[in-house]
């Protein structure tokens, strides 16, 4: 068994893919369209990791403000925390929590996509030595 991909339902489909693309440098793969189980999606990926967005044609979404622990959500590790909160404040996405610091183990951010799917940028500081 190998893991493939994660998936978040969003409520517009092209203001997700601009979010993703533009904001947070995924590539996008391809779109898809699944009338016979009323979906619109697309698959992204962003240095092998790929993410599939689902819109659904035939009802709306109304997306829930996310509480802690923030699950479920997608975790991305960086190399450099401080860039990466700075890249997404430059880019005008907002912070929900954090940097959040394990002492010697690990710094964490959580952040949320328009539809407030939840995203963690992770850097581990084992690796780093401390």
């Amino acid at each position: 068994m190998a893991y493939d991909h994660a998936a978040f339902q969003v409520s517009d489909l092209e203001r997700s893919i601009r979010f993703y693309t533009e904001k947070l440098g995924f590539k996008l793969l391809n779109r898809t369209k699944a009338e016979n189980y009323g979906e619109i999606g697309a698959f992204l990926d962003f240095n092998g990791a790929r993410l599939e967005l689902l819109q659904s044609i035939n009802k709306g979404f109304v997306p829930k403000k996310p509480e802690k622990p923030f699950c479920p959500h997608l975790c991305f590790e960086v190399q450099n925390m401080e860039m990466a909160i700075k890249n997404l404040k430059e880019k005008e996405v907002q912070i929900l929590d954090g940097p959040n610091e394990i002492t010697g183990k690990e710094r964490w951010i959580y952040f949320a996509d328009p539809d407030m799917n939840v995203l963690e940028y992770m850097v581990w500081l084992e690796k780093q030595g401390g």
